[in-house]
């Protein structure tokens, strides 16, 4: 399955080379390995042999695809915690019970995007096995609230709870691969999801075709620095301010199947845009800094593009803050005018 590529429907010259048609998900095929003998890192890195599986992470192959090639720090890091779990007394470990067949769907970057993007469709890969499985369940997963709702419609997979910052010997473990890039988004896996969530929560849409804005007032970082000024602004053409702490992963999803237009700044919250209606559009607030930082990749682009819907993007200015670790922290201030004129153009 391919995803029509479509340019930025506000695109300007200078920004072409971040939007470059992106199809290397063509050529990836994700299996499900069945390993014997394994060690499993509390991140859920697998090693067999003392090496790191095939694709039990994303960014470890040996591609031009990302510059960003971590092979090298996950196995060390691996390697020592092994050698250290089997020799030595510092790090606690688990020998799982050598009877049973262990499944593993999480790996080192973890948050509500790689939820729904990597660790659910790795999960949906083994769906008809489930009765013969165990998940290797991480203790911190207890308190997020997507993950065991989640869960919870998988009620005869059994779990087995993993305490924090313990490492596990596996004589027999499932592990279906995580795909290869962090950035890819795999058409497949959208509709997969899609299908599998819309279908469990009976979601369907109340022709209300919302216009919705999610804010990130009650982040600890990545905010809109004039805000209120903004909201002022955007309820004039009918936007909605939500917040999506405190809804449940049902309510997120309903919310954004009945709305038409979403606009946000670049943030894990956008992982909803798998839910929106196809055709829907979005106005994408992000840091001015991304248009010389090559890192970023704008998957939250490709999800409009597999949904066939429509995307526009407003490069702001960045509060710059040093004593954070990367730029995609930074507040930002966005352009009441260029706003307003986005919104005029593109919002019918």
């Amino acid at each position: 399955m391919s995803a029509e590529y479509k340019q930025p429907i506000n695109l300007k010259e200078e920004w072409a080379h971040l939007f470059k048609p992106d199809f290397a998900y063509l050529d990836v095929e994700l299996k499900v390995r069945e390993l014997k003998n394994v060690f499993v890192n509390h991140y859920g890195l697998v090693l067999k042999n003392g090496f790191l599986v095939k694709g039990c992470a994303p960014n470890i192959g040996h591609t031009k695809y990302d510059d960003d090639h971590f092979y090298y720090r996950h196995w060390r890091k691996g390697i020592e915690q092994l050698l250290v779990s089997k020799f030595g007394r510092s790090l606690p470990s688990i020998r799982l019970d050598d009877h049973r067949k262990y499944l593993v769907i999480h790996s080192p970057w973890f948050s509500y995007y790689f939820w729904l993007t990597e660790c659910l469709p790795r999960l949906l890969m083994v769906k008809d096995q489930l009765d013969e499985l165990v998940l290797i369940y991480p203790e911190s997963w207890k308190k997020l609230n997507f993950v065991n709702e989640t869960l919870d419609l998988f009620p005869h997979l059994e779990r087995i709870v993993i305490p924090n910052d313990y490492h596990l010997f596996v004589k027999n473990l499932v592990m279906p691969e995580v795909k290869p890039w962090t950035p890819m988004v795999i058409p497949e896996h959208v509709f997969q999801i899609r299908e599998f969530l819309f279908s469990k929560f009976e979601v369907s849409n109340s022709g209300k075709n919302s216009r919705t804005y999610i804010s990130r007032a009650d982040a600890n970082y990545k905010k809109m620095i004039n805000e209120p000024d903004v909201i002022d602004l955007i309820e004039k053409h009918q936007f909605e301010t939500v917040t999506m702490t405190g809804r449940s992963l049902k309510e997120q999803i309903k919310l954004m199947y009945n709305s038409k237009y979403v606009m946000s700044i670049t943030g894990a919250s956008m992982a909803n845009l798998l839910f929106l209606p196809e055709g829907a559009t979005l106005i994408d607030l992000t840091n001015k800094m991304y248009l010389t930082d090559r890192k970023y990749k704008f998957h939250f682009k490709k999800i409009m593009d597999i949904l066939g819907g429509y995307y526009l993007v407003q490069f702001c200015e960045p509060k710059v803050d040093l004593s954070l670790p990367d730029i995609a922290m930074y507040d930002i201030y966005v352009d009441p005018n260029e706003l307003t004129d986005n919104l005029n153009l593109y919002i019918h």
